[in-house]
């Protein structure tokens, strides 16, 4: 395509003179279409530039979604903002989500359990944060405790998601059924933090309620009837129960471990299982046993008494208020009486 370039008007005022870059001359009629044409704005494309493309997301929006958990490789891949310009306002916001962090870390989460002797050889009887709990209890699963990251972010009702990530050997020895991390809710006004999912139960308390129960060492005794013949004579020794047992047979001692040990799991303290279940092996008193003062049968008696009762049960004596007689019916009424009429009016109160 040649260009033109305009050389003149012609002298008949109709036409423009137009020159060729050889010298040609040229004539081009000035009609309306031309008239169109040279009245129309010009159109100006703008060349794609990143700093106006950033114009779209101000600062405030950047540092809200830094805020909310975004990363700033995230917010410049979503809006197309250069990384230069977002890591210009990430800092303030960065340092807020590691603050809180780290204020949810010192939230109490276990006060101090006397009657615990894991507890107890641990952490004495100071309370215990949640970053301490969570260091504590990472090794029970063969988690190396260097490899924990903690961070946070805000949510959409102004509590905050605290997450602490760490790394999950192949071999662990032990598994809660979903993958890390562990996340709490905080509540900085309130200073509380609430479980999020399974890990986060797990690492935040000392021994999880549904977590895996260790083996029992007692096992249960089936019961069994009580045999007069054999069971009613105690063997020879029995009665001569060490001082410490004797001690603990008293009711008043048995009533204070019972109070001691309220809402502690049986295999905890197996120490402890094992003088309770003594005690109470020790003090209970076969609900079968004949009662001391009552003779069990005259000799040469049958193991049955007439009428089918079974052995060491009678029939209660008929009952005696000292007069002979008929019944103790009121005036005018007889063991041949069917019908009482009562009077339905008031009864006058006698002053």
């Amino acid at each position: 395509m040649q260009d033109l370039r305009l050389v003149g008007v012609h002298e008949d005022g109709e036409h423009l003179l137009l020159g060729g870059e050889g010298g040609e001359s040229y004539r081009l009629a000035i009609d309306e279409a031309l008239r169109s044409a040279a009245a129309r704005p010009s159109v100006r494309v703008p060349a794609a530039d990143s700093t106006e493309a950033g114009a779209v997301m101000s600062p405030r929006e950047i540092q809200a979604r830094i805020r909310a958990g975004a990363s700033a490789e995230d917010v410049a891949a979503e809006s197309g903002v250069s990384m230069e310009r977002i890591l210009r306002y990430e800092g303030p916001v960065r340092a807020e989500r590691d603050y809180m962090a780290q204020q949810a870390q010192q939230v109490e989460v276990a006060s101090g359990l006397p009657l615990h002797e894991g507890y107890r050889s641990t952490y004495a009887d100071q309370p215990v944060s949640l970053g301490e709990m969570v260091r504590h209890r990472l090794p029970a699963f063969g988690i190396d405790p260097e490899s924990l990251e903690w961070d946070s972010w805000r949510r959409q009702d102004g509590s905050w998601e605290v997450r602490a990530q760490f790394t999950l050997p192949a071999e662990a020895t032990g598994t809660v059924g979903e993958e890390p991390p562990a996340r709490w809710i905080y509540d900085h006004g309130r200073r509380t933090i609430q479980n999020s999912n399974r890990w986060a139960q797990q690492l935040s308390e000392f021994e999880p309620l549904d977590g895996p129960v260790p083996g029992r060492r007692l096992a249960a005794v089936a019961d069994r009837v009580f045999d007069f013949e054999t069971d009613a004579e105690p063997p020879a020794g029995a009665d001569e129960l060490p001082d410490a047992v004797q001690e603990d047979v008293d009711p008043d001692n048995l009533l204070e471990v019972l109070r001691s040990r309220r809402g502690q799991r049986l295999g905890v303290d197996e120490e402890a299982d094992d003088a309770l279940a003594l005690m109470l092996t020790r003090g209970a008193v076969p609900a079968a046993h004949p009662r001391d003062g009552h003779p069990a049968a005259d000799e040469g008696a049958d193991s049955h008494q007439p009428g089918g009762l079974p052995f060491g049960l009678s029939l209660a004596p008929a009952y005696d208020d000292g007069r002979e007689g008929a019944l103790d019916l009121p005036d005018g009424v007889s063991t041949e009486t069917r019908e009482i009429t009562v009077s339905g009016a008031p009864r006058r109160r006698q002053r």
